[in-house]
């Protein structure tokens, strides 16, 4: 039977592909990308700690409210939470160009954002995954599953 500890686990996994795929596009200079990949780290990371809490959010992005009042007990929470609102106010900037108004030019994110706002959003994100993978570890004994360790467990599962 499915537990909030295995969607904890899964959705952990996600955040750590997510920064892993963040660290590589700030390399690669494509910062409004690895941005973006920073902010669902953060929400994907906020999303597991609220999971063992038997708090499951499938219908929206922002969680940082969510999360503050769930896990206000945690001492990190408020500086979790802020950094959680901080990114998700730039949400969809960093994915889709806007172009609501005629009077103004259209706001393409791959052209907007520098590799020092990278830097920072990386920053965060990987402050926030940190925090969230030492809490589910320690608190809950719950691990992000590696790439590594699922395909060796794969592996093993087909011997007889």
């Amino acid at each position: 039977m499915l537990s909030h500890r295995d969607i904890a686990r899964a959705l952990l996994r996600e955040a750590y592909a997510d920064l892993d795929a963040a660290r590589a596009l700030r390399q690669a200079g494509v910062y409004a990308r690895c941005m973006a990949h920073c902010q669902h780290t953060v929400e994907k990371a906020l999303k597991a700690v609220l999971a063992v809490r038997d708090v499951i959010i499938t219908d929206h992005h922002d969680v940082s409210e969510d999360f503050r009042q769930t896990c206000a007990d945690w001492s990190l929470c408020g500086e979790l939470a802020d950094i959680a609102m901080a990114m998700e106010s730039i949400g969809f900037r960093t994915e889709y160009p806007l172009f609501g108004r005629r009077d103004l030019p259209v706001w393409i994110p791959s052209e907007r954002y520098t590799e020092l706002d990278a830097s920072e959003a990386l920053r965060k994100a990987t402050q926030v995954f940190e925090a969230v993978e030492n809490y589910l570890a320690v608190e809950h004994d719950v691990h992000p599953q590696t790439r590594g360790e699922g395909r060796a467990r794969d592996r093993r599962s087909d011997t007889p």
